[in-house]
């Protein structure tokens, strides 16, 4: 890779590529996962999209962002994983309450697929959780940056997945504007939390 690694990037030591660019500790917790029966499905790609290629059966991916979404098309293409991969591009934005945030949330590739893995990791991050949690309904949901500022700090996203198991990853070292953790967080949908109230 040619490029110099921003803060708290990693290339994978085994597949070559750069990982998904979510927090370290979350990164190693994943790869401890058996993902190669996995349908991937990922609200914001880059160069996470290959990786999930390499390591997915399957990954889907819409992203609002014309230029970016051409980026991963190419990334795809100089991967060799192209053919493990359907990506759209969903012209969106934060606070859009019309049907171009629709087809972003739903996009019709989706229509009839059983996704095991929901990733959120690019706008409207709660209503794309909330269509993966009572929808999509994977086994595992991803949130990056996990109720960090100027991000996605989400008070209905604790009472949506109240009672589901989370493993929360910080990134050593790194906070927000208002002093939280960067954190990555992991939902198994299917799993109760053990916490006690």
């Amino acid at each position: 890779m040619d490029a110099e690694l921003c803060f708290g990037q990693r290339i994978d030591p085994e597949l070559g590529v750069l990982e998904p660019w979510y927090t370290n500790p979350c990164m190693d917790r994943i790869k401890q996962l058996e993902l190669s029966d996995k349908i991937v499905m990922e609200y914001g790609g880059g160069a996470s999209t290959v990786w999930w290629c390499k390591k997915a059966k399957y990954v889907y991916t819409v992203d609002h962002n014309a230029e970016w979404w051409v980026a991963i098309d190419k990334m795809l293409r100089e991967n060799g994983v192209v053919e493990k991969s359907t990506n759209t591009y969903s012209p969106t934005h934060e606070g859009d309450q019309t049907d171009t945030r629709d087809a972003y949330l739903k996009p019709e590739f989706l229509n009839g697929v059983k996704v095991d893995i929901a990733i959120v990791d690019g706008v409207h991050r709660y209503e794309c959780a909330e269509y993966a949690v009572k929808v999509l309904k994977p086994e595992i949901l991803i949130i990056d940056n996990h109720q960090q500022d100027f991000v996605f700090i989400c008070p209905a996203l604790d009472f949506l997945l109240d009672g589901v198991k989370m493993e929360r990853f910080i990134q050593p070292d790194h906070t927000d504007h208002e002093g939280r953790p960067w954190a990555t967080a992991i939902f198994f949908l299917n799993e109760k939390s053990c916490k006690k109230y």
